[in-house]
């Protein structure tokens, strides 16, 4: 029998879809309004999955994804959401969290559960990066933890994921120490690295 914690800043919603949860015999730990609350939440209870709304006020859905992923990249998230964008869904994909559109049923939730259950993550992913000062994007490919400490650099204007067959994969290390340099400021091992893709 699998537990949760369930997060919505919609109590109707909430209590609905706990009563869903129930059903399915499914152990519902906590409940929180916001990513803050799932943060804190999955830190006290590590249930064994999370299902987490976007759109909420002060600390989103993303907080919550990001923030329970640093602190552990095996995670199982299901976010239940009428709202998302492109590059959420890019995220979510490469971490391997499902979505659920309101309104569904138990049969979809049954089957999600099922599916994230027998599902592990894949790394590296592929994103783009622009650098401040630079006409060019780069595509590189890292890992979840080197994508967020990207995300952080003064550096970078932009980052995003994006769905690539890009074969020239380098190693994970050799990123690493591209990353390195770039938080000194010096990217010219990144963009060795990396393929340009505009101009």
């Amino acid at each position: 029998m699998f537990n949760c914690i369930v997060i919505d800043d919609d109590q109707n919603i909430l209590d609905m879809f706990c009563d869903f949860l129930d059903m399915l015999k499914i152990d519902v730990l906590a409940t929180g309004n916001n990513g803050k609350d799932a943060v804190e939440l999955y830190e006290k209870h590590t249930p064994d999955i999370v299902f987490t709304d976007l759109a909420m006020p002060n600390y989103d859905g993303l907080y919550a994804v990001e923030n329970i992923k640093d602190k552990n990249q095996n995670a199982k998230i299901i976010v239940v959401t009428a709202n998302s964008n492109d590059y959420e869904m890019d995220l979510f994909e490469l971490l391997n969290i499902p979505v659920i559109s309101k309104p569904f049923g138990t049969n979809v939730l049954k089957q999600t559960i099922s599916d994230i259950s027998e599902n592990e993550n894949s790394m590296p992913a592929s994103f783009e990066i622009k650098f401040k000062d630079d006409p060019d994007y780069y595509l590189c490919l890292v890992n979840y933890d080197q994508y967020r400490n990207f995300k952080e650099l003064d550096i970078i204007q932009e980052c995003k994921i994006v769905n690539s067959d890009n074969k020239s994969i380098k190693s994970e290390k050799e990123m690493q120490e591209a990353l390195d340099l770039a938080i000194q400021n010096d990217t010219g091992k990144i963009r060795d690295l990396s393929e340009m893709i505009t101009t």
